[in-house]
């Protein structure tokens, strides 16, 4: 069984609707009540188990309040790992990345998660969080994950592909790369009447993904029949490539991408 994290959105919106984080060219709860999950599909793909907490909204009086929601649940999953989420703020100008700890354990993953989001931000190095009750109040080992400044047009120009950052934030976490170069070949460079029935229906597949013209989807039998050769046909003209016999390197890549233009 993988390790178990817990991934806690940083803040919450109170009973009379006021949102407790900051606020600038994105607000900071919102956003990473976005990205949480999607930071979840990656560590699951990776083999974690992954619980994402969020705070209930207009259920709180006051900010204090959550602390006294979510620590307890982190305390008593047995985690391997805590995650708080956050985004900083300034006066607009502040702008980069920076990731919180106070346990050795913690430094380990605070210098391995800012080492991959200082790829696309700047980079304001890992800190002791000496002061901050998430990781002076959780069990387990725990960061606390500032992705870049809220304020800061720039930097939310860059963070505003979630999945992007997501996915630093999981590598930086399992210590490997979301897809490795074998992942990114596809299984297939040739593909023709004469090949298995296993590359066959590769192909049956990948063409009922990537061809969005009006032809009924395959059946994904293995044989090549008129019908996929059609489809086949269909899909280089989809593309504006010259017509072939046969799915070649060019192609199986573009189908492997799911490329549809």
């Amino acid at each position: 069984m993988g390790k178990k994290v817990a991934i806690s959105v940083g803040h919450s919106i109170l009973k009379n609707g006021m949102c407790t984080s900051a606020e600038g060219e994105v607000n900071e709860y919102r956003y990473n009540k976005k990205l949480a999950p999607e930071i979840k599909k990656y560590l699951e793909k990776a083999g974690w188990n992954v619980t994402v907490i969020v705070c209930p909204e207009k259920r709180f009086q006051t900010k204090a309040e959550e602390k006294s929601y979510k620590l307890p649940l982190i305390n008593k999953g047995n985690y391997d790992l805590a995650i708080e989420l956050h985004l900083n703020a300034s006066d607009g100008k502040g702008h980069g990345t920076e990731v919180y700890y106070t346990s050795s354990a913690g430094k380990k993953y605070a210098q391995a998660v800012q080492k991959k989001l200082s790829t696309l931000f700047k980079d304001r190095e890992i800190k002791k969080g000496e002061k901050l009750y998430f990781l002076n109040g959780t069990k387990p080992p725990a960061i606390l994950i500032e992705s870049f400044f809220c304020d800061n047009k720039e930097d939310y120009k860059k963070g505003k592909n979630v999945k992007k950052v997501a996915k630093l934030i999981a590598e930086g976490i399992t210590g490997k790369s979301g897809s490795s170069k074998e992942e990114q070949k596809p299984p297939y460079t040739t593909v023709k009447k004469t090949s298995s029935k296993e590359a066959i229906k590769w192909l049956q597949k990948k063409l009922n993904i990537c061809y969005t013209g009006k032809l009924p989807n395959l059946k994904v039998d293995g044989i090549w029949g008129t019908k996929t050769e059609a489809m086949l046909k269909a899909y280089w003209k989809q593309l504006g490539w010259k017509i072939g016999t046969y799915a070649g390197e060019k192609t199986c890549k573009a189908l492997h991408k799911n490329r549809k233009k």
